[in-house]
């Protein structure tokens, strides 16, 4: 609607579909059905708290495209914190985590993560909202397919308690959500776009407690916590350096 409000064309050429089909696959298909499928063993508080690792899965990410590490021995370090808050995260024994399920979380993650970083270094010559369109409509033909292939394509079973939630992430998770984060992504380092991270688990914790009525343990916000902090150290680990350098030099002065 607001492509054809704006009088703009859906065309696009071949490198241009190609590129964003690829992109759409990885970031709103094979992600979303990770979640999905672990959303069945793990509480979504859980959940929300390895989605922040995202910035971390980048990183990795973005280095295999560059073929070296781009991160020094800080981030290094934020980057052991960080699969050391998935271990703390793995190891609750109480709710509903299991180890398929955090290593579906972890894959729906760097799935993310390449998705991202592949979109980063293609040249799109369309703009967002067009860009937007067919990141939506590609996977939910593919989800389409897939619900009839399988046999769960029913009408008769849609009702207000389902379609409300569609279209509220229709509107805030597909409008609002990936406009911004797209215009973001073209135009800040994919490390800073990805600092959104630092939000979610803290939301996420909260929410499922208050409507879902998960438990919070101590497992939960001791993960979070130690994620958050690898994330911070990875985000500003220049300046951490050099702070680290500077103190090692006074102390050697």
């Amino acid at each position: 609607l607001w492509v054809g409000f704006r009088h703009e064309s859906l065309a696009v050429g071949l490198r241009d579909g190609k590129t964003l089909a690829v992109g759409s696959v990885l970031m709103y298909f094979l992600n979303t059905v990770l979640l999905l499928f672990a959303s069945r063993r793990v509480d979504a508080g859980i959940s929300t708290v390895m989605v922040s690792l995202i910035p971390i899965t980048i990183l990795l990410v973005d280095s295999l495209a560059a073929r070296k590490l781009c991160v020094s021995w800080v981030g290094i370090g934020g980057i052991i914190g960080g699969f050391a808050g998935i271990a703390v995260v793995g190891s609750i024994s109480g709710g509903n985590a299991d180890p398929i399920g955090i290593a579906l979380l972890l894959l729906a993650d760097i799935v993310w993560s390449v998705g991202t970083v592949y979109l980063k270094y293609q040249s799109i010559g369309v703009s967002v909202q067009v860009q937007i369109f067919y990141q939506s409509a590609i996977p939910a033909i593919l989800f389409f397919f897939c619900a009839v292939l399988t046999g769960n394509f029913d009408l008769g079973k849609l009702s207000w308690r389902g379609a409300l939630p569609m279209a509220y992430m229709g509107i805030a998770d597909s409008i609002v959500g990936l406009t911004s984060y797209l215009y973001l992504l073209r135009r800040w380092k994919t490390s800073v776009v990805s600092t959104y991270a630092y939000i979610n688990p803290v939301v996420g914790i909260l929410l499922s407690a208050l409507l879902l009525s998960e438990e919070i343990t101590m497992a939960k916000v001791g993960g979070m916590l130690l994620i958050l902090v690898s994330v911070f150290v990875i985000q500003r680990e220049d300046w951490l350096s050099g702070l680290l350098t500077r103190k090692v030099k006074r102390i050697a002065d």
